[in-house]
């Protein structure tokens, strides 16, 4: 593994390089466009090659100071980090000088929510960033049903009341939590399915969104029109802490490496940047070797600093 995580942490000097003119990155990325914008990537990208533990997390802690990505957000799906590890953590990227977001891999109906969210919100406080814990709004719900594409009612209420519970104690902690979107639809017909259009119309203040920028077309089971996404967007812009920077072709795949998506994505930073969201997350697919990992995230950010 070490020897393998050293041959593909090579193949990252060259970006490194192209963003700051040397290999020692001591600049961050700044999008010419778009120089507010704090740009960094998501961990999930590597888990396959990389599974969760304080030692891969520094490692791709050391990629992203190399890169020059001023944050990530490291994904610790089941919070199995331990407090203690998180703190090692949270001092580790900041004597790299590395922002820290913290998201887990649970949805709000899931069974075991509540024992991996508190042990999550422990984790998330000591991190020094965009101050948000991250879950999904959809579980086992439609993970169970391939073809479901809303939340009945009485699932949308306990959603509701979930979330409420949770963001209230996450705003206690000093922390703002936030649900990204997945499987759900965007909307439902009002009656006997809900999406996520109803749910955010009915949480409190202190529920946020972290917004991902294929799922609407990719990975919504109702595909998403596109000036629907994007009044989505806007209308949510004032509670989304950072967004996950991820590409869907037109034919509504989640493609492996940045490109023109859907919702195109100076649409996307404009709206982040008018409404002051500063952090923003590169997801990739999940290839087997970090090799691959790597070589796709440097293609990702090449293309963001070419085009925007």
């Amino acid at each position: 593994m070490k020897t393998r995580f050293l041959v593909a942490f090579m193949t990252v000097f060259s970006l490194a390089a192209f963003l700051t003119g040397s290999v020692l990155a001591a600049e961050k990325i700044v999008l010419k466009k778009y120089p507010e914008i704090k740009l960094g990537f998501t961990t999930t990208n590597f888990l396959k090659p990389l599974p969760v533990s304080l030692e891969n997390k520094k490692k791709l802690v050391d990629l992203a100071s190399e890169l020059g990505c001023a944050w990530v957000e490291i994904r610790d799906p089941s919070a199995s980090l331990t407090l203690d590890e998180c703190k090692q953590l949270a001092a580790y990227a900041k004597s790299k000088n590395i922002e820290i977001g913290y998201a887990l891999q649970v949805g709000l109906l899931d069974p075991t929510y509540w024992e991996i969210f508190t042990r999550g919100l422990a984790n998330a406080a000591v991190f020094e960033g965009p101050r948000t814990i991250r879950t999904l709004a959809a579980g086992p719900e439609f993970a169970s049903d391939p073809k479901k594409k809303t939340w009945t009612l009485s699932e949308l209420y306990k959603a509701v009341q979930v979330a409420n519970k949770a963001a209230n104690m996450a705003r206690a902690t000093g922390i703002k939590y936030v649900v990204e979107n997945a499987f759900e639809a965007l909307k439902g017909d009002g009656v006997t399915g809900f999406g996520l259009s109803e749910f955010f119309a009915n949480v409190n203040s202190n529920m946020f969104l972290q917004c991902d920028t294929a799922n609407f077309f990719a990975t919504s089971r109702v595909y998403t029109k596109i000036e629907e996404a994007k009044a989505f967007m806007e209308k949510y812009a004032s509670r989304m802490p950072y967004i996950h920077i991820k590409a869907s072709s037109s034919e509504h795949k989640v493609l492996p490496i940045l490109a023109e998506n859907e919702l195109d994505f100076n649409t996307v930073f404009s709206i982040l940047t008018k409404n002051k969201i500063r952090y923003a997350a590169i997801e990739l697919t999940q290839p087997d070797t970090f090799t691959d990992c790597a070589n796709n995230l440097q293609k990702s950010f090449e293309y963001l600093v070419k085009n925007y």
